[in-house]
């Protein structure tokens, strides 16, 4: 508790070591994230922001391998649009969650992704789902950082104890490392509707 309202904060590092196939393994990652939530303002809102960084390999060509790697991670945890992961990877946030409305909350995020290593890959993918299928995709940076700007909006709506609905639109303005392996359309919109039943 911190004046009107609760300050919050999270950190969380891994460090890799061993070998990948023929190569020698060493990666990292880390994430910071803070925020503030004000307890008696109307809408209760919750203003976050943090970095996540994780390590790419800088020289395809050596006998190092050191592009993190993320096993079986949920990638809707910190990725609403998929369409990147925790490799080789930099995400800087904001978040903005209220109530503005009865039991209705919102969430506007904004993320500032780029990839750690330009000689590396942009990732996709969230791993093995079946004995023949690696999960994992890649393509080619080619010297450029600058991945994409996203904005995210979610509206959640519990309608009774055991039903929740839920909608969400994003937006991802591809930049230089998008334009790479994707010239002919950069930018990228997806959104969703979903109910979730419990039991």
């Amino acid at each position: 508790a911190l004046g009107p309202g609760y300050v919050e904060g999270l950190a969380w590092s891994a460090g890799q070591v061993g070998e990948w196939q023929s190569l020698d393994h060493h990666a990292w990652a880390y994430a910071l994230e803070g925020g503030y939530r004000f307890a008696d303002v109307p809408g209760t809102p919750w203003i976050r922001a943090g970095i996540f960084r994780s390590s790419g390999d800088g020289d395809p060509g050596d006998g190092d391998h050191d592009t993190f790697f993320q096993l079986l991670p949920t990638s809707r945890i910190y990725a609403y649009t998929p369409f990147y992961n925790l490799m080789n990877n930099q995400d800087v946030m904001a978040q903005l969650i209220a109530r503005p409305i009865g039991k209705l909350m919102t969430r506007l995020d904004f993320h500032w992704l780029r990839v750690t290593e330009g000689r590396d890959l942009l990732y996709f993918g969230g791993g093995a789902t079946k004995r023949d299928f690696f999960g994992y995709g890649g393509s080619g940076a080619g010297g450029a950082h600058e991945t994409a700007y996203v904005v995210e909006l979610t509206l959640t709506y519990p309608v009774s104890r055991n039903l929740e609905l839920q909608a969400y639109g994003g937006h991802a303005f591809g930049q230089r490392v998008v334009d790479k392996g994707f010239p002919r359309d950069q930018d990228l919109t997806y959104g969703f509707v979903e109910g979730t039943l419990t039991f």
